[in-house]
Formats: structure tokens, sequence, C-alpha cells
């Protein structure tokens, strides 16, 4: 009997890893032809969005991805299995980006100033179910990967994304260029959420395993209360919190270099197109690299390296002075975006002593970090607007060096902790 159940256990796990992975590949891999640090700044550009407007995206993102968290995760303490709230919530956040399509297509030339408003608010509520579900999904990630094997299960993952993100991309540059506006931009997001679902359909066959319900219940306040009481005396944890609130300054100018190219050096959408491919290419070196790093050095060590690639694409656009010398610092840029997306939930959800934990001690990280990831590009966008491009990137410089030594000399790697 314990070998039948051994069998199943390794038959489990393989089938959990192939829809992770796939997961894990579709949505980046949709985000290429909707690029957050390209595509959608490009499209509020030719609606005759402000910068503060275009900073807005990233704010958006940040804030709806780390705020609503904290508000689910209590009765995720009391839910044992919770794949069908995840592929609920992940439908509704995929209507929002199909409906981005409609505004664009609908608003864009006839009343541009309404489809700016209208886009924010659609992205608002996008990213916002996106963030209710996040947590959703790091509850769940925890029972059915091993520690040792999500840095490469990301890593891998995003690489393949990348390969096809770069024909994606200059699939997008070839639409933006051949069709007619607004239909070009309205096309990319129904492309884009196309793969979005296909992406999410599959985890109705994940075999997750169930959680032990929690006993009783709790308001959001005794939650925070509770998760304040674990975590305030881990020093290593405190001092992490503190790096990537750093770092959300570091990784503000990113959504910028494209309208950077475009206002500054000219550049055309064929050129934004190429800006994007370079940007997705970056993950087949990012993502794979860094996966590698964190399963067996550590998340710290690959946080490290991201906050310096933050740093050198910033100095990189400070001293480029045409378009093509802007590629680097996407690149750059970019390995730094992988970085993020491999370490930065994965480290807040090892400080966990369980895996019931991981939604208090993720939920509640993201909380904390929530102003800062908002504030810094809506912070950049307005810099930028009253002090230009330059001011704002060099703010980004120096808080990827002030985020890299904090790494350095203050956070401990919670696995030797």
């Amino acid at each position: 009997m314990t070998v039948v159940r051994a069998q199943h256990r390794r038959r489990d796990a393989r089938v959990n890893y192939k829809l992770f992975f796939i997961d894990a590949f579709g949505y980046p891999l949709a985000f290429s032809l909707i690029s957050t640090s390209t595509i959608m700044p490009l499209l509020l550009t030719d609606l005759g969005a402000s910068n503060l407007a275009i900073g807005l995206v990233p704010a958006i993102q940040s804030l709806g991805a780390l705020m609503p968290g904290i508000l689910v995760a209590p009765f995720l303490e009391r839910l044992p299995l919770k794949k069908r709230l995840f592929v609920a919530l992940g439908l509704a956040e995929r209507l929002f980006i199909l409906s981005m399509a409609g505004i664009v297509a609908i608003w864009g030339v006839a009343k541009p100033s309404l489809a700016v408003k209208l886009f924010l608010l659609a992205w608002t509520l996008a990213s916002l179910m996106a963030g209710i579900n996040m947590t959703v999904y790091y509850a769940i990630l925890p029972k059915c990967i091993p520690i040792d094997q999500r840095g490469g299960l990301f890593g891998w993952a995003g690489a393949l994304s990348g390969v096809f993100g770069i024909i994606g991309a200059e699939t997008a540059g070839y639409i933006l260029e051949t069709v007619e506006f607004p239909r070009n931009f309205a096309l990319l997001f129904i492309m884009a959420f196309v793969i979005l679902i296909a992406s999410l359909v599959q985890f109705i066959w994940l075999r997750e395993p169930p959680d032990e319900k929690a006993e009783g219940s709790r308001s959001v306040k005794e939650y925070i209360a509770a998760a304040s009481y674990e975590v305030r005396e881990d020093r290593a944890y405190v001092w992490t919190i503190a790096a990537l609130a750093v770092m959300a300054f570091a990784m503000s100018a990113t959504s910028f270099y494209s309208t950077y190219a475009v206002r500054l050096f000219g550049a055309g959408t064929r050129d934004v197109g190429r800006l994007t491919a370079f940007a997705v290419g970056a993950t087949i070196v990012g993502m794979p690299a860094l996966g590698w790093i964190a399963d067996r050095e550590g998340h710290k060590l690959s946080l490290e390296i991201t906050a310096a690639c933050f740093a050198c694409g910033a100095a990189l656009a400070l001293a480029a002075n045409n378009v093509t010398e802007m590629y680097p610092a996407v690149v750059f840029a970019n390995i730094g975006m992988s970085g993020i997306a491999v370490s930065h939930n994965l480290i807040l959800a090892e400080f966990a002593p369980t895996h019931t934990d991981v939604p208090m001690y993720t939920a509640f990280s993201w909380m904390l970090l929530a102003p800062f990831r908002t504030g810094a590009p809506i912070l950049g966008g307005y810099i930028s607007d009253i002090a230009g491009f330059p001011a704002m990137f060099s703010i980004s410089l120096a808080a990827g060096i002030a985020a890299v030594c904090i790494f350095l000399f203050a956070v401990e790697e919670p696995r030797r902790a």
C-alpha cells in the first residue's frame, strides 16, 4: 500500500509540474504581446496620455497584485482545496483584459481621452483580479512543487516563453506597423487573451493535495496582527522587505525606456517592436540562469543580481545617444524583471515555517510592499514630467545600488537561517 501511494504521489507531482510549467510559459508569452514596459506605454503615448498616466500602468499592476491578498488570505486558511477558486478568478482577470481590446477599438480614435480613462480602469480591475489570484496561486504552489524545483520551473518556463516571446514581440511590431490604429492594438489584446485562457483552463486537472482546515476563523485585522507578530522578530525577513522596497524604485524606470526612445530618439512602432523583442529575449538568459542560481544558492543571490541589472539598465539609458544604444538598457532591465519573476515571491514564501503559513507571509509582505511598488512608478512619471527622464533614471540607478548593498550586507539567506 505504501509503495502504491508513493507511486501516486510521484505521478501527481509530474502532472502538477507540467501544469504549472504550462502556465509559467503561457502567461509571460501572452504579455509579450501586450508588454507593460513597451506595448502599453506606446498605446497610451499614441492616445496622447501624459508620462504620469503611463507611470500608472506598472503602478496599477503593483497595487492590484500586492494589496488584495491580505483580504483573501484569511479565507484561504479555511479552504482545503483552492484550484476552482483559482480558475474562476483567473477567468475574471482575462475577461477584463479582453475588454481592453474593445475599449481601444471603439474609442481609440473617436475619444482618445476617454479611451485612456477606460483602459486604465479595465487594467485596474484586471490587476485586482490578478492580485487576489496570486495569493491563491502561491497558496497552491508550495503544496505541489518541491522547494528545490521552483526556481528551475519558473526559469526554464520563462526561457521557453522568451524564445516564443521574441516571435510574439516581432509579430506585435509587424501588427503595429501594418494594421491601422487602433485595430492593431485591439488585435494584440485579443491574441493575448486567447493564450491566457489556454494557460488557465488546464488547471482543472491539477492534483492539489488538501490543506488541514484551520481551527476557527480570523478577521483581516486579527490576521494582520498575527502576521506582524510572526515576522517582526525575523531580522532577515525585515531586511528583505526593506531591500525589495528600495528595489521598487530601481525597477520603476523599466516602463519608461520605450517612451524615452520614442520621444527623445524618434523610435517608430517597428523600433518599439524590436525593443520588445530584446526585452522578451533577455528572459531566455535571465530566467533559467537566475532560476538555476535560486535553486542551488538561494533567492537572495538571485535578487542581488536582479538589483545590479536594474542599476546597469538605468546607467546605460543615461548614456544612450540613439535608439540602438537603448537596446542594452532594455536587456539589463528585463533580466532584472526576470529575477523579480523568479525570486521575489518565492523568497517571501520561504520565510513561512509551514505550507499553511505561506498565504499569511506572502499576503502580509505584499501589503507592506504595495505603497513602494505602486508609488515608485507614479513618482517616476511625475519626476520625468517636471525634471526629465534622466533625473528619474538617476534615481533608479541609485536605488539599484542601494538594494544590492542591503541584500549583500543585511539579508541572511532564509534557507540557512
